[in-house]
C-alpha cells in the first residue's frame, strides 16, 4: 500500500513539474506575442494632438518621428487680389495653386502634441526659395506688371513667405456661414470684398508666422479679428512699420545703426539678425534722397556714377551696388569704405560730408531699406512662440538664388493651452476635445493664399 501511494505521489509530482514548465513556457510565449510593434507615423483625418509628458519643443524631439500627421489638401482660398497704392510686386500667390512655388504642390503636413501646459504644432511644407523681405522701401523701383501704380519716388515692394492658423474665439460668422461649418471663411473676406479680413460678428484668433516680421524674433504674429477690424493682440507686437509717414510712399524712418543685432530667443537660444533684411538696432534714416539721386546722375563733376554702376545701381563697367548686401554695412562704414577706394578719388573726394551722406542715402534706397523694424513682443502679443529652420543670420549669403538649397519650411508653434487673454482662443479640454481651425500658406504674398478653410484639432 505504501509503495502504491509512493508511486502515485511520484506521478503527481512529475505531472506538477510538467504543468509548471508548460505554464511557464506558455506565459513566456504569451509575453513574447504581447510586445507591441514599434510606433509608426500614420496619416490621420484630423490633426491629432497626443498627450505627452516630455515636451517635444525641438525639431529633433523623438516624438515627432512617429507622431501621426494630417496631410492638408491645399486649395485656392483667396486669389487675384492686389494690395493698395504704393505696394508693388507683393503678390507671388496671385493665381493660387498654380503660382505658389511655381506650381509645385506644397505637401503641407501638420503634427501636434500637448502636455499639462502647452499645445505644440509642427508644420512642414515645400517651398523652394526663401522670400524674406516685406514692404521694402525702394526709390524709383521696378513696376508691378499687375498694377498701374506709378513708381517714381518711394514705393514699398517685395513680400515674404507665411503660414497662418485661424481658430474661433467667439462664434465668428460671415455671409459664408459660421466658423463651425466653414472654418476661417467665417472670419475673412466677409462679403468677398478686398481687405475685409474680419468677421461680420464674433471673434477669431489668428497666428501668422512670417519670415520677415516674426521669425527672426522667435514668434508668430498674434492677431484678433472681430466685427470692427483685424488688429494685433494687446501688448507690444513683434514688428513695427518702418515708415516716415502715413502712406506706403512715405519712405523709411530708420536704418540699421551698425551695431551687432544680438537677441535672446524665447526658448533661451540666441541669434544675430542679418541687417540686410532685419532692423532692430535702429537709427534715423537721414539725407536728401532727391539730392543723392541728382549727385548720382550728375554729368558735371564729380561725375556720372551710372557709367560704372548702372542707371539704378545694377552694374555697368564696374560692379552693381543695388544689392541687399549693401545693408550689411553701416552708413559710416559705407562712407569710410568709399573714402579709401583709389578709383573713386576723382569723383568722391570733392564731395562735402553732406553730399556723401545724401549719396549714401540714395544708395540705400537703390538696394532697399527693410520695411519693418523688430521688437521683443510683450503681453498677449507674445503668446505664440515659434521655432523655424530659417536662421536670421546671414540670409543674403545663405539664400542667393544661385546657391539656394532650401526646399522645405519647418516651423514649430508652442502656445499655452489657456492664456486667459480675451483676444486668444482657450483650449479648455474639460469643455471640448475638438477645435475647428483653418490654415493658409503664402509664397511672397499676404492677401492671396492657399490652404484649407476648415480642419479639426483633436486632443487625444
Amino acid at each position: 500500500m505504501f509503495y502504491v501511494m509512493k508511486r502515485i505521489s511520484q506521478k503527481l509530482q512529475a505531472l506538477l513539474v510538467i504543468g509548471i514548465l508548460f505554464f511557464a513556457s506558455s506565459c513566456e510565449q504569451d509575453y513574447f506575442y504581447e510586445v507591441p510593434p514599434p510606433k509608426v507615423a500614420q496619416q490621420s483625418t484630423t490633426l491629432i494632438a497626443t498627450h505627452v509628458t516630455t515636451a517635444p519643443n525641438t525639431f529633433s524631439s523623438s516624438f515627432w518621428k512617429t507622431a501621426d500627421y494630417l496631410k492638408v489638401s491645399a486649395t485656392n482660398m483667396n486669389v487675384q487680389q492686389l494690395f493698395g497704392d504704393g505696394l508693388l510686386n507683393m503678390t507671388g500667390t496671385y493665381s493660387g495653386i498654380t503660382s505658389f512655388n511655381n506650381g509645385t504642390a506644397p505637401d503641407l503636413t501638420l503634427k501636434a502634441a500637448y502636455d499639462s501646459s502647452n499645445l505644440y504644432i509642427l508644420a512642414e511644407w515645400t517651398d523652394d526659395d526663401v522670400d524674406a523681405s516685406h514692404s521694402t522701401w525702394l526709390w524709383n523701383g521696378p513696376v508691378d506688371p499687375r498694377k498701374a501704380d506709378p513708381t517714381a519716388g518711394w514705393t514699398s515692394q517685395r513680400n515674404c513667405d507665411k503660414i497662418a492658423f485661424a481658430f474661433d474665439i467667439a462664434n465668428s460668422t460671415s455671409p459664408a456661414g459660421n466658423f463651425s461649418n466653414v472654418g476661417c471663411a467665417a472670419s475673412c473676406h466677409n462679403n468677398g470684398t478686398k481687405y475685409t479680413m474680419h468677421p461680420q460678428s464674433g471673434k477669431t484668433d489668428i497666428w501668422n508666422w512670417t519670415v520677415a516680421r516674426s521669425n527672426p524674433m522667435g514668434y508668430s504674429e498674434d492677431y484678433v479679428a472681430d466685427a470692427d477690424s483685424f488688429y494685433t493682440d494687446a501688448g507690444t507686437p513683434v514688428f513695427s512699420r518702418n515708415s516716415a509717414g502715413a502712406t506706403d510712399r512715405s519712405g523709411p524712418a530708420y536704418e540699421w545703426d551698425g551695431t551687432s543685432q544680438n537677441i535672446t530667443l524665447p526658448n533661451g537660444g540666441s541669434a544675430i539678425l542679418d541687417p540686410a533684411y532685419y532692423i532692430k538696432n535702429k537709427t534715423p534714416f537721414t539725407g536728401s534722397i532727391e539730392r543723392g539721386d541728382s549727385l548720382y546722375h550728375s554729368v558735371a563733376p564729380p561725375g556720372d556714377c551710372t557709367y560704372c554702376h548702372g542707371e539704378k545701381g545694377e552694374g555697368g563697367s564696374a560692379a552693381g551696388i543695388n544689392y541687399l548686401s549693401q545693408n550689411k554695412k553701416s552708413r559710416a562704414a559705407l562712407i569710410s569704405g568709399m573714402d579709401n577706394v583709389p578709383d573713386m578719388v576723382t569723383y568722391w573726394a570733392p564731395l562735402s560730408a553732406a553730399d556723401k551722406n545724401d549719396l549714401v542715402a540714395y544708395l540705400r534706397a537703390l538696394s532697399g531699406v527693410p520695411g519693418y523694424t523688430l521688437n521683443t513682443p510683450t503681453g498677449s502679443s507674445a503668446d505664440v512662440v515659434t521655432l523655424s529652420n530659417i536662421t536670421p543670420i546671414n540670409l543674403v549669403n545663405s539664400y542667393l538664388p544661385s546657391t539656394n538649397k532650401h526646399t522645405k519650411y519647418q516651423i514649430l508653434i508652442i502656445r499655452k493651452l489657456k492664456t486667459n487673454n480675451s483676444d486668444d482662443i482657450q483650449f479648455d479640454l474639460s469643455a471640448s476635445k475638438q477645435y475647428k481651425f483653418g490654415v493658409a500658406l503664402m509664397d511672397n504674398d499676404g492677401v492671396n493664399h492657399i490652404g484649407s478653410a476648415i480642419e479639426t484639432l483633436t486632443f487625444k
